[in-house]
């Protein structure tokens, strides 16, 4: 394949990377969290009580911060944004009193399973829409290239913890 047909090939894919970005992938994320915003809370903030709903063991703040893969800082301020809206508390571990435990109060829990039910309501809107497979492709795709290409970018990762971490 000569250079420019290469070329042309590659910009053709970047430039429909560019048209999903502006007219879809920016607004994903206002489309996915707008249920959660009904009570003051993002989705990352939904995100963390459901973890800790759904989670067979404890987990404190340090686990959550492992899992999204952001700084225990940034994890620190959504928890205590849940905290201070009395839906999550920190028990102390009685085992290890240095640990803390994340709990969801009653008023959490109630809306932790409001949430679910307005993204199982979407979810079957989805189905409905694309049907099961085709969805269940476009997910697959999704986790292989967070797998494939962003989870290799060593510097992404480092730059996100750096930009959590100057936003103190």
């Amino acid at each position: 394949m000569s250079e420019t047909k290469k070329y042309n090939e590659e910009k053709k894919y970047f430039d429909a990377f560019i048209k999903s970005y502006l007219f879809s992938l920016k607004y994903l994320q206002d489309f996915i969290s707008a249920p959660a915003s009904e009570y003051k809370i993002s989705f990352d903030q939904y995100l963390i009580m459901h973890e800790i709903k759904e989670s067979t063991s404890d987990l404190t703040l340090m686990d959550i911060a492992s899992r999204h893969r952001v700084s225990r800082s940034a994890i620190s301020r959504q928890i205590g944004s849940l905290m201070d809206k009395g839906f999550v508390v920190q028990q102390v571990d009685s085992n290890d009193r240095r640990r803390k435990i994340l709990q969801l109060t009653t008023e959490g829990d109630e809306i932790e399973g409001k949430l679910l039910e307005a993204g199982l309501d979407r979810a079957h809107d989805w189905i409905k829409i694309f049907g099961a497979n085709r969805l269940s492709d476009v997910l697959q795709f999704i986790d292989d290239f967070s797998t494939q290409v962003i989870s290799k970018e060593e510097t992404y990762f480092a730059g996100r913890a750096a930009n959590e971490n100057t936003k103190k």
